[in-house]
């Protein structure tokens, strides 16, 4: 039977389906079946059955690969013998990287080192097939422990990689045997370091990206503002920069007299090498892989579509590692430039460079839309017309400059000084214009993450816009916004007046964040931000970006969750683990009101925050005991800080809340003090859900306090393997005598409480 056409965009389509069948079966069955009923129609009987065979084909593969055991590793030391498979990575006093173990493994290795002289020594050495003898422990990655949060292992396994290891000791480091994928590396960091010496620190970067899929170093601001606006793509390895060098070699080998076969085999040759050199992500590998099959059966005068050979790279890719489908780079490379390729009638029939330009960006930017809202929640509104600037501007000048300039210092470096300049200028001024346009908060809508119903309803929307706007143009354009808009509806719905309720205490480590949603958008509070403590490091062992609870957990959370707002912010005392991350919150986050106690000597970081607080123009209020608001049903009562208090754990804000038809009572880090203050006053004070004071801390929740709340729940939040020993042992014994079911960050991430009428139970991010 001769295949039938278009076989491999399908085989393309149905392992998507079995994918989503095996992780979302309810929803991924429907769309399948739904699919293959269309096509039950459209193809021959017999095409019909390959493609159900594919289907359960993939299915069970995925089923074996995904549930592979992987076992977990021994908690105790052990010595091993390491190979560098890259080039390690230095942040003030950690090196990090990808190893290999003598049994061909690959391990993410980490270790910190104890002196500057150790590093700089480390430095020197380490490459790739550098083979060191390690003591460590093995570990598996961590699973997120907030809702939405980054899936570190995941990403790793995306790597084919499924343990850490976490060195105590290297030692004894010497040059093992050198493959030709090594020395590429070398070339690789070579050309970075070449880069780095003729380039501005500020301007490197962006070559380094564009020419060997390098992007560390690159400014935090200008970083942010390439990924909010949807530019970020810019700076990955694509098929335009295969196409330019592809080019580029083929007409200069020609004119040197190489004849059509031999550089056609110069270039099958030379595009896996090329992916090397680029950085290998999956960008770089699809679009040198579609590159070379095209090229390889060019021979034959087999005609490959772009698409078929887009269909079976990703099908290869899928077989080869399964965990890459995880892959944001992965996602947006394939799903953008298959939209892009079927697109194509419909561009080519649009006249004129600017429209065309526009049309290429605003498919780009639709058919990414619903990957960018799973993984980062946002999207910029402005994001198609500065593509329209910046990828001419990239395309046509910027990336040829890129290899002319790198050509230049490599062959005659005295040279290559204009073109360096010419590049800085082209690269610094759009950079500036692209934070400034950042600033403006305006431009950028956040939705939330949608739950993957609404993806799939997405992508299916937009296919039918674009089916519809090629058949009827403008005549149909106003269905055809309907069509648009209607996913964005419903997401807007089920995220921003969803009538369900929430309280989660957002696990910040040794600190405390709590985030109440009432229904219907009725209120968004946050009551203290997380936050950690800094102490006085030598100048070589700090970060380039230290951790910020705020800014990788605090504001991803907020962001997946469609918030933008928040009604109030409610810091409880002045303690950094409790107000450290302020700034952040209020950077990312328009704040209506934020209320701190009436008390006096407040410490400096909370004096900060409410001069921060008037400057941004956010209303502030000072609390004390006998204060209270409502919000329709629910009910917030402040029970402490006594009015004019001197600030300390005991002064801080406690408040009693009615939610969800249960009674609440958040403590900050009231101690045995404070706590005897409230059951005197509030003899009668009972709950049904406890936030224990000072992260269980043994100067607190006391037996009597205990006696007289009478708490049915229990939340602790607190770090893992805190330095403090939080929570003690006597707070535990006394929640376990008193039967009252007890949370704890440290053991369970994150805890959720959810309720549309009446809470039934809390969802926890690791499971008991």
């Amino acid at each position: 039977m001769k295949i039938f056409p278009g076989v491999f965009v399908y085989i393309s389509i149905v392992t998507i389906l079995s994918f989503l069948t095996y992780h979302y079966f309810q929803v991924g069955i429907f769309v399948t079946v739904v699919f293959f009923h269309i096509l039950h129609y459209k193809l021959h009987l017999k095409s019909f059955y390959i493609l159900l065979a594919s289907f359960f084909l993939a299915l069970f593969y995925f089923h074996i690969q995904f549930e592979k055991s992987i076992e977990t590793p021994s908690d105790q030391e052990q010595a091993m013998l390491i190979s560098f498979a890259e080039y390690p990575s230095f942040d003030g006093n950690k090196l990090s990287g990808t190893v290999v173990d003598q049994q061909g493994k690959k391990l993410a290795f980490s270790f910190y080192g104890n002196t500057k002289r150790q590093m700089d020594k480390l430095k020197q050495i380490l490459q790739p097939g550098i083979t060191c003898h390690v003591i460590g422990k093995l570990e598996l990655p961590p699973e997120p422990r907030n809702p939405n949060a980054f899936n570190y292992r995941q990403y790793l396994q995306t790597q084919k990689i499924n343990y850490l290891f976490k060195a105590k000791s290297i030692s004894d480091c010497s040059v093992g045997e050198k493959t030709v994928y090594h020395h590429l590396l070398h070339i690789r960091k070579t050309g970075i370091d070449r880069i780095n010496e003729h380039f501005p620190a500020h301007i490197a970067p962006f070559i380094n990206a564009l020419l060997f899929g390098h992007d560390e170093n690159i400014d935090p601001s200008v970083e942010e503002a390439y990924q909010t606006l949807g530019l970020s793509h810019l700076l990955a390895i694509s098929g335009l920069h295969v196409t330019i060098i592809s080019t580029f070699l083929y007409m200069i080998l020609l004119k040197i007299g190489v004849t059509k076969e031999k550089v056609r085999l110069i270039l099958l040759i030379f595009l896996p090498v090329y992916c090397v050199l680029g950085g290998a992500a999956p960008s770089v590998i699809r679009s040198v892989f579609m590159a070379w099959l095209i090229l390889y059966l060019s021979k034959w005068r087999k005609l490959l579509s772009s698409v078929d050979a887009l269909s079976i790279s990703f099908i290869i890719y899928v077989l080869i590692n399964p965990y890459i489908i995880y892959h944001v780079g992965f996602q947006l490379s394939y799903i953008v430039t298959a939209g892009l390729l079927l697109s194509k009638s419909l561009i080519q029939q649009i006249q004129g460079f600017f429209k065309n330009g526009l049309a290429v960006s605003i498919i780009s930017q639709v058919i990414s839309l619903p990957i960018l809202l799973a993984n980062f929640y946002e999207f910029s509104l402005i994001s198609f017309l500065l593509n329209i600037l910046f990828v001419p501007l990239y395309s046509i000048f910027v990336l040829p400059l890129s290899f002319i300039a790198y050509f230049l210092i490599l062959s005659s470096p005295s040279l290559s000084g204009p073109f360096v300049s010419l590049l800085t200028f082209l690269i610094e001024y759009p950079n500036k214009f692209a934070v400034w346009i950042n600033g403006f908060d305006h431009f950028s809508v956040v939705l939330g993450k949608p739950p993957t119903i609404i993806v799939i309803l997405f992508f299916i929307c937009i296919i039918l816009c674009f089916i519809l706007f090629e058949q009827f143009r403008f005549n149909k354009i106003k269905p055809i916004l309907f069509i648009f808009i209607c996913p964005f509806i419903l997401q807007i719905l089920f995220m921003k007046y969803s009538p369900i309720g929430e309280v989660t205490f957002i696990d910040v480590g040794q600190g405390d964040c709590i985030f109440i949603r009432l229904p219907f958008n009725q209120g968004n509070y946050l009551i203290d931000t997380g936050g950690v403590l800094s102490f006085a490091q030598e100048e070589w062992k700090k970060r380039e970006k230290p951790f910020d609870p705020g800014e990788s957990i605090v504001v991803p959370f907020l962001k997946s969750k469609g918030i933008t707002k928040l009604d109030k912010l409610i810091l409880t005392h002045g303690d950094i683990d409790h107000v450290g991350s302020s700034g952040v919150i209020f950077e990312h986050m328009q704040i209506d009101e934020l209320i701190v106690g009436q008390t006096q000597e407040k410490s400096n970081a909370e004096q900060e925050i409410i001069k921060l607080a008037r400057a941004n123009q956010t209303k502030v209020t000072y609390v004390f005991n006998g204060l209270y608001w409502s919000q329709g049903k629910n009910q917030f009562f402040i029970l402490a800080p006594e009015k004019n208090a001197k600030a300390s754990n005991d002064a801080s804000i406690v408040i009693y809340a009615k939610l969800g038809m249960k009674r609440w009572l958040f403590t900050g880090d009231i101690e045995k003090d404070g706590e005897e203050q409230l059951i005197q006053k509030y003899p009668n004070l009972q709950v049904d859900i406890l936030k224990v004071g000072h992260h269980g801390s043994n100067t607190s929740t006391t037996d009597r306090f205990l006696k007289v709340v009478q708490p049915k729940v229990a939340v602790i939040s607190v770090g893992e393997n805190n330095l403090y020993g939080h929570p003690h042992k006597e707070v535990i014994e006394r929640l376990e005598d008193d039967d009252i079911k007890t949370y704890r960050t440290d053991e369970h991430g994150a805890i959720t409480f959810t309720f549309l009428f009446d809470i039934k139970k809390a969802k926890t991010m690791i499971q008991e």
